[in-house]
């Protein structure tokens, strides 16, 4: 009965984004907020019963937080009405997941998260929201087609977000004991010496000139103590072991891109910004077509006036 709870949970979550989203009437829609929030909050009182519980209280409390925004941020994200409003909902969610991979000391996710969506995805957004018909005023809803007034297919879009739910509950509460263990520092002082080995001039950079640096750097650098070492010689020929900077969480990450995937790095802002140019034609054919539409419309009264 204990491994359904945490299915039990995800279930009443799922009915009070249903309730949220299928329905105009304001106790309906609070109620399934409510329903919705007691269901987030039951599953995280079964996981923090999980091996390692509640950490330090001031991070749980700061990711609770994190978490309670960005849940709030996309129900509001799909339930506006306005397409505008839905993009900044959008951004608010994006920030709210950053946070969380903050307190989880993920910065570079945090940050690449913030410039491809924040940033680059919702300038593309905009441009597609450009291209929809928005109603002149907040109180004119009728003018808006009726698929943008109200979800399309709710029940389908919930249980497919059910389901996606359920396979992050199990991987989240039956699958910890089958994860690796945890990287000792040993571990990653040799992984950073693997990688400045491929990054010759990140090595000349902390040395200095003074010291002749081997064409090749494999098996140079070595682990020494909490510390890498490198192997080199002086100007004069003297042997010499310097100290070198260890790089920290983003740094390796960046490093390990530029070093490891140069290609799929450029072929992904490659993309990028080809989007952002399609983007940018497709509204421009729009403001065009307006533009002729205008044109046409002020030239019929006065051609009316002209038969007169």
């Amino acid at each position: 009965m204990d491994l359904l709870l945490p299915y039990i949970a995800t279930a009443v979550a799922a009915v009070g984004l249903l309730m949220v989203l299928s329905s105009s009437a304001a106790p309906v829609r609070a109620g399934g907020g409510v329903l919705g929030l007691a269901g987030l909050v039951w599953l995280f009182i079964l996981a923090s019963t999980l091996p390692g519980g509640v950490g330090d209280v001031a991070s749980e409390v700061f990711f609770l937080v994190f978490a309670a925004m960005a849940v709030a941020a996309a129900v509001q994200m799909i339930r506006s009405p306005r397409p505008v409003y839905s993009a900044l909902f959008f951004v608010l969610v994006v920030m709210s997941v950053c946070g969380m991979l903050v307190m989880m000391e993920a910065f570079f996710m945090a940050f690449a998260l913030v410039i491809v969506y924040a940033g680059a995805i919702l300038i593309t957004y905009m441009f597609v929201l450009m291209l929809a018909q928005q109603a002149s005023e907040p109180s004119n809803q009728g003018e808006t087609p009726e698929y943008d007034r109200s979800p399309r297919d709710p029940v389908a879009a919930v249980c497919l977000a059910a389901l996606f739910m359920g396979i992050v509950v199990n991987v989240t509460f039956t699958g910890l004991t089958d994860l690796a263990p945890a990287a000792t520092n040993a571990d990653r002082l040799q992984a950073d010496a693997a990688l400045l080995s491929m990054l010759p001039r990140e090595v000349r950079r902390q040395v200095g000139d003074g010291v002749v640096l081997p064409e090749s750097l494999e098996g140079q650098i070595a682990v020494q103590g909490d510390g890498l070492v490198l192997h080199a010689d002086s100007a004069t020929g003297e042997p010499l072991r310097l100290a070198l900077e260890s790089p920290g969480n983003t740094s390796h990450v960046g490093w390990s891109l530029v070093a490891s995937f140069p290609a799929s790095l450029e072929l992904a802002g490659v993309i990028l910004l080809m989007a952002m140019f399609g983007a940018v034609v497709l509204a421009r054919r729009q403001i065009d077509h307006a533009e002729e539409d205008l044109a046409s419309a002020m030239a019929a009264p006065e051609s009316s006036e002209a038969d007169e």
